[in-house]
């Protein structure tokens, strides 16, 4: 009681921010576990097996990563906002007959991604300095993945909060986890952090879809409701899914690169820093996990003020949380680094830089999933094209030159790039500022 009164102390009694918070509380709580346990994964990796091990298994899940998002098409994002929609209108009858639209479309997409994976896995790994088994193995779990992802992303949209979070944050790397744990006293393989996620993803699709369907099974089924077909389905989500790959390439191409250029070792220390400073994203990814339909909600209703009121009082939030953590690793990021190992140390100033774009990114808040949820996707598009381009040719040079360093200014100075874009677009749109930083009057 005492508690709840003082965030509204704090924030003041707006409705829609409390219903954020509350739903954000889960999934901190969450991504926190979540990424508890993926650090936990990543030094028994790095420990057991060594930077040069990791950095292939980081390089194998990297390309899995992107097969799923490619064959996911953008339409995950946009069933968020379906479904959303259809329960804002109480037009429940039509979410069955999209899920199951949207489940076929992925189904084939997916499969065809993942032949492709198989059919040129030699060619992959040669490109990118990688083991050409791991490559082929995870081209037989794209399918199940994307699923997997589909389901979390539907739950989502039913605002089912703790479900959602649940398979977005911890399952996989908690199975993986387990698996590692568990199969390391019974096997003896080198192989095993690689056999283990794969597992993991079969066995959590299998979890996504019965979490789906306890969370559906009462909305009726019917098949006469007209719903949106499928090739407006895949228009609408091209934007969506070129928006998500821009980020990928933005958080992840610095990995790839240092793997072309300099070898799988710098990917396995630099991913550890890498992972380390995605503990100053928490608070923007657990925020953005429930205001995406929120953020839909009230601008499909049209009330501008509380999505101003909710967007940067979220954005205060997210200030808040992420500024401690930046702090420890400024003033400590060889101490950290070192659980990982010695030799992970010479990437100190890589979490540093790191560290400083996620706090850039909190200032700004939300903007990517603003613009997203209220139909300016495009514009999404069109900057993370321009930033992802940029961040390919920071790498490219940046790299040979400074390595580990060259990689990190390369994220961080686009990442100040489309952040500033989109802030100035939202301002220009919807005639507010995201930002927020301390006694600074918006």
């Amino acid at each position: 009681m005492v508690f709840s009164q003082k965030i509204k102390n704090l924030f003041g009694n707006d409705v829609h921010l409390l219903e954020l918070l509350k739903g954000g509380g889960a999934t901190f709580l969450m991504k926190i576990f979540g990424m508890g346990f993926g650090y936990l994964l990543a030094i028994l990796i790095t420990n057991n097996y060594g930077a040069q091990f990791f950095g292939q298994y980081v390089t194998a899940l990297l390309v899995l990563e992107i097969l799923s998002i490619v064959s996911r098409l953008g339409i995950d994002t946009s069933v968020i906002r379906l479904l959303s929609s259809f329960v804002i209108k109480n037009e429940t009858a039509k979410i069955h007959k999209l899920y199951l639209r949207v489940s076929i479309i992925l189904l084939l997409s997916s499969s065809i991604f993942a032949l492709f994976t198989y059919l040129f896995s030699e060619a992959i790994a040669q490109l990118l300095n990688a083991s050409s088994s791991h490559i082929k193995l995870i081209s037989y779990v794209v399918v199940p993945l994307v699923l997997y992802y589909l389901n979390a992303q539907a739950l989502r949209g039913l605002k089912k909060i703790a479900a959602f979070s649940f398979l977005n944050n911890v399952a996989l790397v908690l199975g993986t986890l387990v698996l590692v744990l568990t199969g390391d006293a019974i096997f003896n393989s080198k192989e095993l952090p690689i056999f283990a996620y794969v597992t993991s993803v079969v066995l959590m699709a299998f979890l996504s879809f019965f979490l789906w369907y306890k969370y559906s099974r009462h909305f009726k089924l019917d098949l006469s409701q007209s719903v949106i077909g499928s090739s407006t389905l895949i228009k609408i989500s091209i934007p969506l899914l070129l928006g998500q790959s821009m980020m990928l390439i933005m958080g992840k191409i610095d990995i790839l690169m240092l793997g072309a250029i300099i070898d799988q070792e710098s990917v396995g220390i630099y991913n550890a820093a890498l992972k380390l400073s995605m503990l100053a994203y928490v608070g923007l990814m657990a925020i953005n996990s429930i205001a995406a339909p929120k953020f839909a909600e009230l601008n499909e209703s049209g009330n501008l003020e509380a999505l101003k009121s909710l967007v940067q009082k979220s954005t205060k939030t997210i200030f808040w949380i992420t500024l401690p953590v930046v702090l420890i690793f400024a003033f400590l990021p060889s101490q950290i680094l070192s659980v990982f190992g010695e030799e992970f140390q010479i990437a100190t100033y890589s979490l540093i830089i790191l560290s400083v774009g996620k706090m850039f990114s909190a200032i700004c808040g939300s903007v990517g999933t603003l613009l997203q949820m209220s139909g300016n996707q495009k514009y999404f598009q069109n900057v993370l094209i321009a930033a992802a381009i940029l961040n390919v040719a920071l790498n490219y040079f940046l790299i040979p030159e400074f390595q580990l360093l060259g990689a990190a200014l390369a994220s961080l100075i686009s990442n100040v790039f489309w952040n500033v874009l989109m802030v100035i677009y939202i301002k220009k749109k919807f005639g507010f500022y995201t930002i927020y930083l301390p006694f600074l009057t918006r």
